[in-house]
């Protein structure tokens, strides 16, 4: 696995992975729906994904002795390292926006730590739908990152609505108070126990689809 995740980082990674961690900027907009920083992110994997699949990654690695189960576990690592780094890049920018937090976002939730767990839950849909279709053919990259992206806008607009109309999300949720970011902490935890529980699924169905592969 060493070796792998080895040639993941130094051949598969794409450079615009890198170029859209600094798009976590975004967050220092008053007006943004912060959301469309973690679709970059998505954009960005869906690059990396695309062209090792150019560059025949799949067809080389099946020429090694290497099964098929590390090759999918090699890649699941790899996307969530970048979307580990994406978080890391977003929490500077979130305590220079908190210092004009008077200006509020009025596109949608503000750039916070409830921001953030919504963001995992949306990342984990991600995963359970782009990463799990690609590798039911390891050929169709394009189709699974459609409808990823469909439902990624649209989970983005439901979790503004409930911004809107449930009282937790609504009166706690949506500010940049130290008060209310403390609180704002169970929904960061359930967002990363829901993302950890999604990519799990999805790296299960993806093996099972890629293993099924006659390649």
């Amino acid at each position: 696995m060493a070796e792998l995740m080895k040639k993941e980082l130094k051949l598969v990674l794409h450079p615009m992975n890198f170029g859209f961690l600094a798009l976590s900027a975004f967050l220092l907009i008053p007006n943004y729906p912060y959301y469309v920083t973690f679709f970059y992110t998505t954009l960005g994997i869906f690059m990396m994904t695309q062209t090792a699949r150019e560059n025949r990654d799949i067809s080389y690695m099946m020429r090694l002795p290497i099964a098929k189960r590390d090759m999918v576990k090699a890649r699941f690592i790899t996307v969530m390292l970048i979307e580990l780094a994406q978080v890391l890049c977003c929490i500077p920018f979130m305590i220079i926006r908190s210092r004009y937090a008077e200006l509020n976002n009025p596109v949608g939730i503000e750039a916070n730590i409830g921001f953030l767990g919504i963001s995992l839950i949306m990342l984990g849909v991600f995963h359970l739908i782009f990463l799990a279709g690609f590798y039911k053919t390891a050929v169709n990259v394009g189709l699974p990152f459609i409808w990823s992206s469909v439902v990624f806008f649209v989970m983005g607009a439901i979790a503004e609505i409930a911004l809107r109309v449930i009282p937790y999300l609504r009166d706690t949720c949506d500010s940049m108070a130290a008060a209310m970011q403390v609180r704002q902490i169970p929904l960061l935890i359930g967002g990363l126990l829901v993302y950890l529980l999604l990519t799990w699924l999805a790296y299960r169905l993806s093996v099972k689809r890629f293993e099924a592969l006659d390649l």
